[in-house]
Formats: C-alpha cells, sequence, structure tokens
C-alpha cells in the first residue's frame, strides 16, 4: 500500500516520456505542411511517401496563376502557407514584398546534386543569398487536337486564323502579353513600357479576343476543353498535355518558329513560416531522384536534379533536354518580374472585357 503513490508517479512519468519522444498518431496528424503552388508539385503519388516518412500532412492549394498566388500569400500574412511554388515571374515580386525568407542551404543537401544551370539562378538568389531551390522548368506550348489540325503547326499566327474562331484556349494571365511581343519579333519582351503596350501590342493581342472560346484557370480546365471537343487550339503546360495524353486523346504540343516562353520554378519559404523544418525536408525529398521521376511522370515538367539521370534511358533524357540543359535552356524566353506590372494587368482586363 505504501508503494502505491510512488508507482503512479512513476507510471505518470512515463506516459508521459513516451508521449513526447515517440507522438502518437494524434500527435502526428497536427503535423502540416502547407503548400500553394502550380498543379502537380504536390500529387499525391509522390507526395504520400513523404507523409508516410514524417508523419506530416502535405495541404496543397493549387493556384491558376502568380498573380493568384501573390494575391493569397499577401491577404494571409504569412499564416496560411508554409511554401510556394514560385515562377520567374512571381520570385522578386515575392522578395521585394519581404513575404519570403532566405534559405539555408545546409539544410537542403540534395541541393548539390542540382543541375549546374539550376543552382543559384538569378531568378531566386537575391542580394547574394538564396531564396529558392529549383523544382522544375520547361516552356509554353502551342498544344493541338490532331484531328483538326491534320499537321503541325509552324506558327504561333495559327491563333488567328478565321476557321479557329472560337476554338482557342488561352491563360487567364496578363504574362501572355510577352508572348504577343515575341511572336511579332520583340527581343526584351518583359519590358515593355505602357507606351508600347498601348500603341504596338494592343493591335496584335486585341484580333484574338473573337477566337477564345474560354480562358483556362488551370490545366485540369484545359484539358477538359479538348475532351470536351470545345477548343483546337491553346497556349498551355505539359500537365494539360500528359492528362490528354492518359486519356488516348489525339493530342498535339509543338514549340513554332517564333520561339516560345517558358517558366523555371522554385519553392519558396514564406517569412515566418512555423514549419520551416518540415519544409526543407520537402524541398530536399523533392530533390531526389524518385521524386523527381514521379514528378516528371505525371506532370510532364522537366527535371532539375542529376539524381535522376540513373533512372532513365538516354532516350527519356533527350526527351527532357537532360543531355543539353544549358544550350535548350537559353532558347526559351523564361519569366521574368515585371516592373510595369501593373500597366500590363490593364491592358490584359480590357482584353479580357471585349
Amino acid at each position: 500500500m505504501k508503494n502505491k503513490p510512488l508507482m503512479f508517479i512513476l507510471s505518470i512519468c512515463i506516459v508521459t516520456l513516451v508521449a513526447f519522444c515517440f507522438p502518437d498518431s494524434a500527435q502526428a496528424k497536427d503535423c502540416t505542411l502547407r503548400i500553394i503552388g502550380w498543379e502537380g508539385y504536390m500529387d499525391q503519388s509522390f507526395a504520400k511517401p513523404f507523409e508516410q516518412k514524417y508523419g506530416c500532412k502535405v495541404v496543397a492549394t493549387y493556384a491558376g496563376s502568380s498573380d493568384e498566388m501573390y494575391a493569397k500569400i499577401k491577404a494571409s500574412k504569412g499564416k496560411t502557407y508554409d511554401l510556394v511554388t514560385a515562377s520567374g515571374d512571381l520570385t522578386k515580386r515575392l522578395y521585394d514584398a519581404g513575404l519570403v525568407e532566405p534559405l539555408d542551404l545546409s539544410k537542403v543537401p540534395n541541393y548539390q546534386d542540382l543541375l549546374p544551370t539550376f543552382q543559384k539562378p538569378p531568378y531566386n538568389t537575391f542580394n547574394g543569398q538564396p531564396y529558392g531551390v529549383s523544382i522544375a522548368w520547361g516552356p509554353d506550348f502551342l498544344i493541338y487536337d490532331k484531328t483538326v489540325i491534320k499537321s503541325e503547326p509552324q506558327t504561333w499566327k495559327i491563333l488567328y486564323e478565321p476557321q479557329y474562331k472560337g476554338k482557342v484556349s488561352l491563360p487567364d494571365y496578363p504574362i501572355f502579353n510577352a508572348d504577343v511581343a515575341l511572336w511579332n519579333g520583340y527581343s526584351n519582351i518583359f519590358e515593355l513600357s505602357q507606351e508600347k503596350l498601348e500603341q504596338e501590342i494592343k493591335p496584335k493581342l486585341f484580333p484574338l479576343r473573337p477566337q477564345v472560346r474560354k480562358f483556362w484557370n488551370s490545366q485540369g480546365e484545359l484539358a477538359q476543353l479538348f475532351l470536351n471537343k470545345e477548343i483546337a487550339l491553346a497556349w498551355g503546360w505539359p500537365v494539360a498535355i500528359e492528362e490528354l495524353k492518359r486519356a488516348n486523346f489525339p493530342v498535339g504540343a509543338t514549340i513554332p518558329q517564333e520561339g516560345t516562353t517558358g517558366w523555371s520554378d522554385s519553392w519558396m519559404m514564406i517569412k515566418n513560416s512555423p514549419n520551416q523544418d518540415i519544409a526543407y525536408a520537402w524541398m530536399n525529398y523533392m530533390l531526389t531522384g524518385a521524386a523527381q521521376k514521379q514528378m516528371t511522370e505525371i506532370t510532364g515538367y522537366w527535371p532539375v536534379s542529376s539524381q535522376i539521370l540513373p533512372l532513365l534511358t538516354a532516350e527519356q533524357q533527350a526527351e527532357l533536354h537532360l543531355d543539353d540543359v544549358e544550350n535548350f535552356y537559353n532558347k526559351i524566353h523564361f519569366w521574368e518580374t515585371v516592373p510595369n506590372y501593373d500597366n500590363w494587368v490593364a491592358l490584359w482586363n480590357e482584353f479580357r472585357g471585349q
């Protein structure tokens, strides 16, 4: 009887110690990694193994544009998200607004296996400090229905052809102004003044409006437009192409003679994220060969880590331009942060509202 109080205290101590050292399932469920970003980057095929390993739930919020991501991150004041998948038109905006943290790359050991092109690139490195870890890259494609367009288009100008009136889909995204500039021979396509936008780009952009069936906000939406035979042509990304291939749709995709714009995306840490350790673990995990391969298979996005190379055939490496990364990379006009973006938005809204 005299030992019961002592035994009770010891039992409580042991239970407390075990609970502290080995969190139960309820505690594990409290761990969440909140990511806002582009479709496909948090797909369950590779998110689930991460969740099982770390006991932490990946909560994905998909966005249709960099503008949407910026607005949501700014409105949340750093309380809603831990990471963002930022393209080159967003990275500096987030940095300039003080919405992201500089990164400690010692916590991302797989960073050393990034292909040289993606180590401390200018689009995610500011003031000499790394603010991002590259995820994937790729071009913006001219996507088409092979049953309607019998031969591969050679020019983006096909979008203007009268027979495709109401059969085109474009992104609801002001960065598209740069594509119109590119098709018309401009070199500095992300440096378009208000005057140039109004007097030179507008007359080239506005004739496209009658061609547009719908402005897409997600790649799933774009794929469905093709599947429903509502459209025959679109400006889009590999995610839609892969989705259409899985549906056995006769999809074609090409980069016409004028060239194309593109994106090189980065994980960026939202300032004051309370989940930084697990966010670093995620960034490191997503550079493993296995995760990069799964991401590529699901999305069609092109990988950035050399760890994927042993997992691919020579033919697959060539398809992803991993045998010639630097040369092909330099042919794409990658999105940049636009200094007078408000002017771009104003022109786009006028175009949309016609």
